[in-house]
């Protein structure tokens, strides 16, 4: 019995695991998935594509469990190498959404590029379309918990946990609050 562990971990019981699970979802997706290697799957993944969309997947790719995605129409998402999310993270694709190499995606992060329209009055919201914009996070960006990503972050950049993204945010800034905000630069060091 001792035995069994050396052993299951030079099978690489892991990977093989991920292999199979990404093998099913690739089998039952509609749309158009491209991955340069196989990415971490923890269980419950739910990936919803409509025909035309598209997901292109990075080396070293992590998903903890929780994770979820709607590509809808013929929306494209992109995520680069080393980035990681971590549990319950949604994200919603009607264009396109881009995410960069080696970001950390913290618990429960939505990120999202369309915001419904409500202007006319008398008619009900789900029916007055969407409005919808592209959204591209750099390389190196660290986003909080339960942080809403509905506009973007530039490289380098720390999005605060519970922060709403509704404006592009620069490179290597620290955002926090809702609607997010610019509090200092990385490197500055902390205000007073």
């Amino acid at each position: 019995m001792r035995v069994a562990g050396p052993v299951l971990g030079a099978l690489r019981v892991g990977r093989f695991r991920d292999w199979y699970r990404f093998r099913y979802v690739k089998l039952r997706a509609s749309g158009r998935i491209e991955a340069e290697s196989i990415p971490a799957l923890d269980l419950p993944f739910r990936l919803r594509m409509s025909p035309g969309s598209k997901l292109r997947l990075g080396r070293g790719v992590s998903f903890r469990p929780g994770f979820s995605a709607d590509l809808e129409q013929s929306g494209q998402l992109e995520v680069g190498d080393g980035t990681a999310f971590n549990v319950g993270c949604w994200i919603g694709v009607t264009t396109r959404v881009t995410i960069g190499s080696h970001c950390l995606i913290g618990p429960m992060v939505t990120v999202t590029d369309g915001n419904h329209s409500f202007d006319r009055i008398g008619e009900p919201i789900w029916g007055q379309g969407l409005q919808t914009r592209e959204i591209e996070i750099g390389s190196d960006v660290w986003i909080g918990a339960k942080a809403t990503i509905i506009n973007s972050v530039g490289d380098g950049a720390v999005i605060g946990a519970n922060a709403v993204v509704t404006h592009p945010i620069p490179a290597n800034a620290v955002a926090v609050g809702a609607p997010a905000r610019v509090v200092r630069m990385r490197g500055e060091g902390r205000r007073p």
